[in-house]
């Protein structure tokens, strides 16, 4: 292209020697920055999180979206330009691998690059996918493993903590978020996502399970206002109470007042 179709009004500058004639998503935005760059730049932090489809606090997510994070070796310049947060990283050869097209951390050494910066709900809600029974991007001796090599960094109690708490059969963040609190309110951890059956005829499959005593802990988001899932629900909690199960449903609302929910937890327990 020529220096005058380069200069042309109809094309936006994303980054500094970029150009696109229409709107880009965040991932797009990322392939083209990655490909003005250095060959040994990649997606780092919360841009490397968003990457691999893993979940992220929302103001974490949109700062990642606006200002890319692109991580370099150790040894090399950190990237500095505009609308572009640049990092130097302690990275081997294997720490780095492609993916669409884009170079960027493995998820076990990103784990240990977001930790420095999640609080711990969202550190075990990211962690929990990374382990995730259906996708699993890491195992936990893999986890075990890059703690051991990253002991005594920045944030590596926290990592600590979310290792013995992780449990890759939550399947949402606010589920994660749910089963930490009540851990740190001193209750036995519940079981997640549980298959309630009725001899060989399949009821439901529950978010979180006290087994023993026969409790289930729903957490209900926005889609569960809708009337055709509002009736679903009300059948399937039938369902369960009829076969002796008492339900509890949990809500956004829930966080605002972490020791109420606990307080209600522990009556139904010890009910």
């Amino acid at each position: 292209m020529s220096e005058k179709r380069l200069r042309a009004t109809d094309l936006e500058r994303p980054f500094h020697g970029t150009r696109s004639r229409i709107g880009l998503t965040h991932l797009q935005r990322l392939a083209l920055l990655l490909d003005a760059l250095p060959d040994h730049a990649f997606a780092c932090g919360a841009s490397a999180a968003l990457l691999w489809g893993l979940p992220l606090p929302m103001h974490v997510e949109e700062d990642a979206r606006s200002r890319p994070h692109i991580g370099v070796p150790r040894d090399a310049t950190r990237i500095r330009r505009a609308g572009v947060s640049g990092h130097r990283l302690e990275v081997s050869d294997d720490d780095i691998v492609v993916v669409e097209g884009m170079r960027t951390l493995r998820p076990t050494r990103l784990w240990i690059d977001v930790s420095a910066v999640l609080a711990l709900p969202s550190l075990l809600a990211l962690t929990d996918a990374l382990l995730s029974v259906r996708h699993p991007l890491a195992t936990m001796d893999e986890l075990a493993s890059a703690q051991r090599r990253f002991a005594g960094r920045r944030g590596a109690k926290k990592r600590g903590r979310v290792h013995e708490l992780a449990d890759g059969r939550a399947e949402s963040p606010r589920e994660s978020m749910v089963r930490l609190i009540l851990v740190e309110a001193g209750l036995p951890a519940p079981e997640c996502n549980v298959e309630i059956w009725d001899g060989d005829r399949f009821v439901a499959r529950v978010d979180m399970l006290y087994r023993l005593r026969r409790l289930v802990i729903e957490y209900d988001g926005d889609h569960h206002r809708d009337p055709d899932q509002w009736s679903r629900d009300q059948i399937r909690r039938a369902e369960l109470e009829a076969l002796g199960y008492r339900v509890t449903v949990v809500t956004r609302r829930d966080f605002d007042d972490p020791a109420a929910l606990v307080r209600r937890i522990r009556r139904l327990l010890a009910a």
